[in-house]
């Protein structure tokens, strides 16, 4: 007979098990983003600035709704 060759889990399989890849990559980006955001502050105008709260502002107040109604 034949013998059937399993292979393995991959590297990247086993990365994505031993943490939780999605967690890391959604920390690191919004790391990347307040911290690209608070280094252009000073350089931003006021309805720059405004506009960028607001929708921080929405996106947190929406977060809140999907779990609220799920």
């Amino acid at each position: 007979m034949t013998e059937v060759f399993v292979p393995g889990p991959s590297f990247f399989e086993k990365l994505t098990n031993a943490i939780h890849l999605d967690y890391v990559l959604k920390v690191v980006g919004v790391g990347g983003f307040v911290w690209a955001f608070l280094a252009s502050w000073h350089t931003l105008g006021l309805g720059v600035k405004a506009g960028m709260l607001a929708s921080v502002a929405a996106w947190l107040v929406g977060s809140r709704f999907s779990k609220i109604y799920r």
